[in-house]
This record gives C-alpha cells, structure tokens and sequence, in this order.
C-alpha cells in the first residue's frame, strides 16, 4: 500500500509539473496555424521565445503534449525560464511549412514568429527570442524578413551560424544589419557538430554591425552520458548536456542586464 501511495505522489508531481502549461493557436497568414506552448509566473518581468533546432517539429497537441524534439536543450529547460520570472513561448511550426525545406529562410516563417512576439509583448516586455542550433536561423529571419513585430534582445545559443557545406547559417538569412538588438552568442567549447563550431561565434559577430553590442560566451563541462550520441543531437556538449542549469543562469542574468523595451 505504501509503495502505492508514493507511486501515486510521484505520478501526481509528474503531471502537474507543467499544469500551468497552455496552448495558443495563432493564424498570423492563410493557411498558417500554428500552436504555441505557454506558461507564465504570478508577476512575469518579461517574455521568452523558445526556438528548438533540428526540423523544428514539435507536434504539439491541443492539450500541450509534445510530439517531437522533447530533448531539445531549449523545450527541456523552458520551465527554468518561468522559475526565473518569464513568460515562456514555445511555438511548433505552421501546419503548411511542415515538411517543406528551408522553410526556416522564408518570410512566412518570420510573419508567424512575428505574431508570436506580439502575443508575447501582450503578457510582459521586454521580448526576448531565443535560438539553438538550426533555430538560429529562424531567430535571425525574424529581423531581416519581416519589420512588424521585432523582439528587445537576441540569444542564440550553438548556433548554426555559418555556411559549412550543404548546411546554410543564419549569416546566409538576409540583412545581418536589420539585427538592432543586443546579442548574446553561447557556445560550448568543446562543441563537436561540423555545422555549429564554436569559433563560428567569433566569425558571426564581426557581421552584426547594427547590433548594439555582441557577447559571445563560451562554457565547459558536461557532455554525452553514454558513447555513441550523436555530436549535434542534444545529449551532447552540443545541446550542454549536463550544465543546463549555468547556460539558463547565464542567459537569465544577461537578459536582466540588457532588458529594455522598444
């Protein structure tokens, strides 16, 4: 009986760890529905916008489950953002760019995560967005396809910043110039992924000319628990497996330093 009742408390902390979560369905543009998962603390003292790498696929479900990328650096540390102060988004991508390649360079990308930064500047500014990996092409996209709703502050964090073979970087977006934001760059120095070295950061700032100011900081530590995972994949120095709790202090402690509203 007792080894039931703590299997019930354990399954009851379990589902309600992220209770609070919501789900918003936006249609900024025909044909693109999308939803965004949501939480927020009592009295948040700004907003996030989470951009997962790989496909960016969450498939997210009308009652916020999520589908896929799940591991993703970015989607299993949102809830340190909201125990930081933040109203958090999360958004999936539109149902009609599913699939579709290079969607992430295109502005209908950008008109969607556009309408999530106003959603966001509803809750709280300033609007942070925040890329890894591949998301830091779409971060990017946001400034320099579209000028309707621009968030206060960029971070990306191993970023797929330069071209490096077939894989395009968010250099090869559009105007570098229309970035005129703060900028904070994460790497992990021992960042193994032939698509996100770590001296990418170096060479992706000395081409934000517009951008106020550009920190590029790097971390140490962690790493894959078990041989064999993949070096661009999240259970990796990649995804900062392992000192998720200094990147997320980090990147809170630089958004209070650079926290002002446009």
């Amino acid at each position: 009986m007792h080894r039931v009742l703590v299997a019930c408390l354990l399954l009851a902390a379990a589902t309600s760890a992220h209770a609070a979560e919501t789900v918003l369905t936006l249609t900024p543009r025909p044909g693109g529905t999308f939803r965004v998962l949501t939480d927020k603390p009592a009295r948040p003292v700004g907003s996030v916008i989470l951009l997962a790498g790989g496909t960016g696929v969450l498939d997210l479900g009308e009652d916020g489950r999520i589908g896929g990328l799940a591991q993703n650096h970015l989607i299993r540390t949102r809830q340190a953002y909201v125990r930081a102060g933040y109203a958090m988004f999360v958004p999936d991508i539109a149902e009609d760019l599913k699939g579709t390649q290079r969607y992430r360079f295109g502005a209908p990308h950008a008109t969607d995560l556009a309408a999530v930064v106003s959603a966001a500047r509803t809750v709280s500014g300033p609007v942070f967005v925040i890329g890894t990996s591949r998301g830091a092409v779409s971060a990017v996209a946001l400034f320099a396809k579209q000028s309707g709703a621009l968030p206060d502050g960029l971070v990306i964090s191993s970023g797929t910043l330069i071209d490096h073979g077939r894989i395009a970087g968010a250099a090869s977006v559009g105007n570098l110039g229309s970035i005129r934001v703060p900028v904070l760059l994460l790497r992990h120095d021992s960042d193994g992924c032939a698509s996100t070295p770590p001296g990418d950061a170096d060479r992706f700032k000395a081409q934000l000319g517009g951008a106020p100011k550009v920190d590029v900081v790097g971390f140490s530590g962690g790493g894959p628990r078990q041989g064999g995972a993949d070096p661009c994949g999240p259970q990796h120095h990649h995804g900062f497996l392992g000192i998720e709790d200094q990147v997320v202090a980090r990147t809170v402690a630089w958004m209070g330093a650079n926290a002002t509203r446009r």
